[in-house]
């Protein structure tokens, strides 16, 4: 049932002449752009939820023990800016991750063909079976492929298979069942099957790629990437793999729990090791070291001098500059935040 919401429970919506004002009220300043031209860009190229999600990483005011919606030093254009450098990784971090997927399903059929009890079909069978009879979520994945096989290119693919939403599916090779499932999907595979034959060093890649999963539904659907940067959301402890990667780049202890504290850098992070453990092309892995850089070093530093005070940023931008240097770099010139 909707409740009955009357109009003064609801927020009135703000008009875009409106929000500038309302802006300044929280000590947002309009120094660097005009109001006018804050007002085009709202306008025309975003909107206020999505620009004005990067405020929280800024710092406020402090008064009677408690922090206020009130910034210490935020210019409109700093929030334009990190929109756009947020607009750039995600296009970056997209192009990675939809190649760890499809380097993922190589492995994983590398994997099946040095196993003498596979066929190519055994795995698949048992672990639909498996979904077909969950007791928590049963048929997931099966009404997973059943939605995609409405599409033309996966009828075809799929119109030999007795599909019928009532039916356990059963005798789909590896190969194409890899092809059907969501990137979420195809972890669990991944990790059912390596449990399945005890594949110790495959399992311990699952918990890494759940995160990466977690960042590719963000990137996918067009989510802020770098809001919220000072939350500290995530204490679990990150795996052996990763303590050794960050300490190869010249991160300590604190540093690393500190940053990895937070999601969203924990999932980016997990996304630079993976890439370059599970991606063999080496043409694409210079491309996307190539863009890496461009942004990086380039972009990000385009307005810098926005960030001079902003401590945060400055850190977070520090941690990732080790990490870029040893294990993307192209000989670039030294040039940072910090």
């Amino acid at each position: 049932m909707i409740k009955n919401f009357t109009t003064n429970t609801l927020r009135p919506m703000m008009k875009i002449s409106e929000m500038v004002s309302y802006l300044k009220q929280k000590n947002i300043k309009f120094e660097k752009m005009t109001d006018v031209e804050a007002e085009n860009y709202l306008r025309y190229n975003n909107n206020y939820y999505n620009v004005t999600a990067y405020k929280h990483n800024f710092e406020r005011y402090f008064i009677d023990g408690k922090f206020v919606d009130k910034f210490i030093d935020l210019d409109f254009a700093y929030l334009k800016d990190l929109s756009i450098i947020d607009y750039r990784t995600r296009l970056v971090l997209f192009k990675m991750i939809i190649d760890i997927e499809h380097y993922l399903k190589i492995r994983i059929l590398n994997l099946i063909e040095d196993i003498y009890k596979e066929n190519g079909y055994r795995i698949v069978n048992m672990y639909l079976e498996k979904d077909f009879n969950d007791e928590k979520f049963p048929k997931k994945v099966h009404n997973s492929i059943l939605k995609k096989v409405g599409s033309e290119y996966y009828h075809k693919v799929f119109s030999k298979y007795d599909i019928d939403k009532d039916k356990k599916l059963e005798n789909i090779p590896v190969w194409e069942f890899l092809e059907i499932i969501t990137f979420g999907d195809l972890v669990n595979f991944y990790e059912f099957f390596a449990k399945e034959y005890k594949l110790k060093n495959e399992i311990k890649n699952v918990f890494i790629l759940r995160e990466i999963v977690k960042l590719r539904n963000a990137v996918a659907h067009n989510s802020c990437v770098l809001c919220d940067l000072e939350k500290k959301d995530n204490n679990f402890t990150p795996d052996f793999k990763i303590v050794h990667y960050l300490n190869n780049c010249g991160i300590g202890k604190k540093t690393r729990d500190n940053k990895l504290s937070n999601s969203r850098i924990r999932q980016i992070t997990y996304t630079l090791y993976m890439f370059n453990k599970i991606v063999t092309s080496t043409g694409i892995k210079l491309n996307v070291t190539r863009n890496i850089n461009n942004l990086f070093y380039n972009r990000i530093l385009l307005h810098k001098e926005y960030y001079n005070n902003n401590e945060l940023l400055k850190s977070i931008y520090g941690y990732f500059d080790k990490i870029i240097k040893k294990h993307y770099s192209i000989n670039i010139e030294e040039n940072s935040l910090t």
